[in-house]
């Protein structure tokens, strides 16, 4: 071999090994065994598609991570929600009445507070996306306290229809919408068809006799002719309140005690008629008290449901008919002192009251007692005056809780296809009938996403390839609603510090408020929607363990095929180095030699 051929072997290998030591510094700046795929061979697919799965795993994760933020958010509010309702169910029972300078007691003085508090929770956002609004995000899905509660410029707010309720619920005599008769003598006419001129051209005269009063009444065009007029003359004639008109077109005549008779007698032919009387007709006591329903299908006041008596020598009647009508019937063989009636009324938020009514021979009477008179039509009488009383005073009680929560359920239950409802007045207090509010004058409290859908899949979330989580929540479900209108009542009633009934109605409140708040079994309550809520926690939170298993598992085997040892790598660099230095030190003796210094 010669020495020109010896060196370039010799500086061949040492480009060859500055080359690599070019590659190791490479592998060791970027810590990759190679720069482009392509490198790996037949590596480079399998690689590829680990580090999209990686890429999928990562947006999961990130999902998770975005999705617990909400979820945590959520389920803190809404455990005080449950709290702050937990707390006033039990205050609701304990708490006493005090009231403040603006006729409210303590207890409710917080509860509003609580209220203000609820709906600013139910318009929590998190990054401009409001979280109780279903799938309606951007904006406020509950109105704020102040305009549910008082409304906004034209628009109503809930305390007026608490208002408007309560006058439909009592009626304008107070007794919630109830008709009481007693024993006296009583005639209703017949249906007059033209009541603003009953009379006519010819003479016609009648006589009403009342305990052998007689008294004769002009209902010609020159006289009475007008049913109004006629009602007035008659009562101006016996000087009491004896005559009435029912419907607007019918006129009532009844005596002021148990013992009168009425008659009806014609002077010229036909005049009773004009009135709707009929001429001869007789009306005597008849020992019976009854109480009626004012109007047929009417949503308002007291609704009778049923009765039960022991009273001796006593019939009772019904409910029944149309309106409903309960007769309580004494006959010559008197109550026992002791023996009782119960009538049983159903209330406009759902509830009942027993009123019982207890017999007694002798005074001073109690609250729900009644005095057994001499006879029978003294003792229905008596009865009938004290029912009247009792009513008068349960309708400012458990009539008047009983409206304030029913318009709480006009108010704020509803959905897209059942507006709130309103009573369809004025007049309120002889309103028959509810009517749907519009937006136009009725605040709507909710203003979120409005379906019959569940709330939870508003708002869905994909953590693995075929998982998915559903974690979205509306304002309006059962569990919050109930809070939010329990609260409002709770906070609009107040009370007058004269007003004898003011302590049992407002007790008769907290009893529904409590009750409202319990969330009985098959109701949903706020626990149920932060257990749901949970549930999707911890489904995600496992993916999350999964994937950051997976995460780390691939990472390694992408990290075997990709990356290089570093220390590996520092030493193959050393060594070459060490091998290029003895080459070269190499070449360089031999490039020295020469003929002369060989030999």
């Amino acid at each position: 071999m010669t020495t020109v051929s010896a060196t370039l072997g010799l500086n061949r290998s040492i480009a060859e090994s500055r080359k690599q030591i070019s590659d190791l510094q490479q592998q060791l700046a970027t810590g990759k065994k190679v720069q482009t795929y392509g490198d790996l061979g037949l590596q480079s697919s399998q690689n590829l598609s680990m580090r999209a799965e990686l890429s999928q795993i990562e947006g999961y994760m990130k999902t998770i991570d975005f999705v617990g933020i909400r979820l945590d958010v959520m389920t803190q509010s809404l455990d005080h929600i449950r709290e702050v309702a937990t707390t006033t169910k039990s205050d609701a029972l304990i708490s006493g009445f005090v009231l403040n300078s603006s006729g409210q007691t303590v207890f409710q003085t917080e509860v509003g507070a609580r209220f203000d508090e609820v709906a600013s929770i139910l318009n929590m956002e998190i990054d401009g996306r409001h979280l109780f609004g279903g799938r309606e995000t951007e904006q406020d899905p509950v109105a704020s306290a102040t305009e549910i509660l008082n409304g906004s410029g034209s628009r109503a707010g809930f305390t007026q229809l608490v208002s408007e309720r309560r006058q439909a619920d009592l009626g304008a005599d107070g007794l919630g919408r109830l008709v009481l008769g007693g024993p006296e003598a009583s005639m209703l006419g017949a249906v007059v068809g033209t009541p603003a001129d009953i009379g006519g051209a010819a003479t016609a005269q009648v006589t009403i006799d009342i305990g052998g009063n007689p008294q004769n009444f002009d209902i010609s065009d020159g006289g009475f002719d007008a049913l109004a007029a006629l009602e007035s003359a008659i009562d101006a004639a016996f000087g009491a309140d004896v005559a009435s008109i029912i419907g607007g077109n019918q006129l009532q005549i009844t005596a002021t005690n148990a013992t009168d008779t009425i008659t009806i007698t014609d002077i010229d032919a036909g005049a009773a008629a004009l009135a709707g009387l009929t001429t001869g007709a007789a009306a005597s006591p008849t020992a019976t008290a009854s109480i009626s329903e004012d109007v047929t299908g009417s949503p308002f006041g007291f609704k009778l449901n049923g009765a039960t008596s022991t009273l001796t020598g006593t019939t009772v009647n019904g409910p029944s008919g149309s309106p409903q009508n309960l007769d309580v019937t004494f006959s010559s063989t008197l109550p026992n002192d002791g023996e009782t009636i119960q009538v049983t009324f159903d209330l406009p938020d759902g509830t009942s009251h027993d009123l019982r009514m207890t017999a007694r021979t002798s005074g001073p009477l109690l609250q729900g007692e009644f005095l057994i008179g001499s006879d029978e039509n003294a003792t229905a009488v008596n009865f009938q005056t004290a029912i009247t009383t009792e009513l008068e005073t349960e309708a400012q009680r458990s009539l008047s809780a009983a409206s304030l929560f029913a318009a709480s359920n006009d108010f704020f239950d509803f959905d897209a296809a059942n507006p709130p409802q309103r009573v369809d007045g004025p007049p309120f207090d002889s309103a028959t009938a509810l009517r749907d509010a519009l937006t136009t004058d009725t605040v709507f409290w909710y203003q979120g996403e409005d379906s019959a859908t569940s709330a939870r899949t508003s708002s869905v979330a994909r953590v693995d390839d075929s998982i998915t989580i559903a974690y979205g929540a509306r304002a309006n479900e059962d569990a919050l609603r109930q809070v939010m209108k329990t609260f409002a009542a709770i906070s609009v009633e107040t009370f007058s510090a004269t007003d004898v009934n003011a302590a049992d109605r407002s007790h008769e409140m907290q009893l529904r408020a409590s009750a409202g708040l319990s969330f009985a079994n098959g109701v949903q309550g706020v626990d149920d929607i932060i257990t749901e809520l949970t549930v999707g926690q911890t489904v995600a939170g496992r993916a999350h363990e999964r994937h950051t298993t997976s995460d780390g598992f691939l990472r390694d085997l992408v990290g075997q095929s990709e990356n290089v040892d570093l220390f590996e790598v520092s030493a193959q660099i050393l060594s070459l180095s060490s091998r290029v230095e003895a080459s070269l030190q190499v070449s360089a003796s031999l490039s020295q030699l020469s003929i002369l210094n060989y030999f």
